[in-house]
């Protein structure tokens, strides 16, 4: 038979746990209800011939994602990624420079822009 103590301790606890379950149930319910559509959107005068994108914390960029194609200026890519976290997004013009934003909620934006002045979250 449990001791009077234990029966306390259970009872004080499960309001915390109902607590943390909920907590949990309303991240995958975020998660589930994350767009995680980009659309990448050239409005610089220069070519954008590289594009890299990987959730936060990945040391490693990973693949130029344009692969054999570019975003000239007044083009636009579309790209449904795979995790509803944050990501890091870089891209490389024609002519070497490079832009990077860190850190993007993509269940917030929708959309990169690449702009003469760098890259922009919308």
């Amino acid at each position: 038979m449990p001791s009077r103590r234990r029966c306390l301790g259970i009872a004080l606890a499960m309001p915390l746990l109902l607590s943390s379950v909920s907590v949990g149930q309303a991240q995958v319910q975020l998660a589930q209800s994350c767009d995680s559509s980009i659309q990448f959107a050239n409005n610089s005068g220069r070519t954008v011939n590289e594009l890299y994108y990987n959730p936060t914390g990945n040391s490693n960029w990973g693949p130029d994602r344009l692969g054999s194609n570019v975003l000239r200026p007044g083009q636009t890519s579309n790209v449904r990624l795979q995790y509803a976290r944050p990501y890091d997004f870089r891209m490389v013009w024609d002519n070497g420079q490079s832009s990077e934003l860190r850190n993007v909620n993509i269940c917030v934006v929708s959309r990169i822009v690449a702009t003469n002045q760098g890259l922009r979250a919308q």
